[in-house]
Order: structure tokens, then sequence, then C-alpha cells
């Protein structure tokens, strides 16, 4: 029989990382949420494939405006007519109660097939409200 003395024990260190699991998993559930959210104002558009601006940090977009091939409009994955679209933009522009129009952020995600006069129509729009510049989203050619 083999005994031990209580100073040749071997003191064992217990580390509870349950909760630093848990943080993990709020984590991931956090991450995959919100992934999903940037996926919803985002409809499936051809877009035009363009180098386009390449800036370091993403810049939020205020509205995102998708045109799709045949002419539709789509915001926040629901389709809007010319007219929904400019009081969408009007109380756009109120709710953020600035004066200056020219300070809104605006993103149109136009398919590459889609009529230039429909996108046109919908610049012309923006320009009536007083938006001082929209960005067009483009894919980053392979």
């Amino acid at each position: 029989m083999r005994f031990t003395t209580p100073a040749t024990r071997r003191k064992q260190l217990l580390i509870d990382i349950t909760s630093m699991v848990d943080v993990v998993f709020l984590l991931i559930i956090f991450f995959m949420t919100t992934a999903q959210f940037a996926r919803i104002t985002l409809a499936e558009v051809d877009l035009p494939k363009e180098r386009g601006e390449q800036q370091e940090e993403s810049e939020e977009a205020g509205l995102i405006v998708n045109l799709l091939r045949d002419g539709t409009i789509i915001v926040n994955q629901t389709e809007v007519t010319y007219e929904e679209l400019e009081n969408l933009v009007r109380e756009q522009l109120r709710q953020e109660s600035t004066s200056d129009a020219t300070s809104f952020k605006l993103m149109i995600r136009a398919d590459q097939h889609a009529k230039t006069t429909r996108l046109n129509e919908l610049l012309h729009l923006f320009e009536q409200l007083g938006i001082g510049q929209a960005k067009i989203g483009t894919e980053v050619p392979r």
C-alpha cells in the first residue's frame, strides 16, 4: 500500500470557467443575429462590378434603397412605389431632425441590368428632396 503524507500531496487549482463559457455563447448568439439583421436590409441584386471607393472604415448607410432588374423598388424587404418611397424619405429626414438634408446618408443598390431611366428617376427624386449625396453600391470584381 502506498501512503502519502500531507506535505507530498499535490495541490490542485480549480478554475470555474462556467461563466466564461456563458459569455462566449452569448457573444456567438449576438454575432449570429446581427449578421442576419445586416442581410435583411439587402435584396438579391446583381450589382455592377466596379472597383468603387475603397475606404478603410465602413460607413453607416442611413437608408438603403434596392432597385431590382424589373424596376421594383425595395426598402427594408418591402416593395414600395415611387410615392411611398418619397414619403418614406421625407419621414426619415423628419426623424433625423436635421435642417440640412445634404448630410442624409443614402445607399442605392441598383441591379446592373435595371433600366437607367428608373435609376435617374430615383436620383431626381432625391435631388428634389434636397439630399446632397447618395452612394451607389457596387461589387468588387475578382
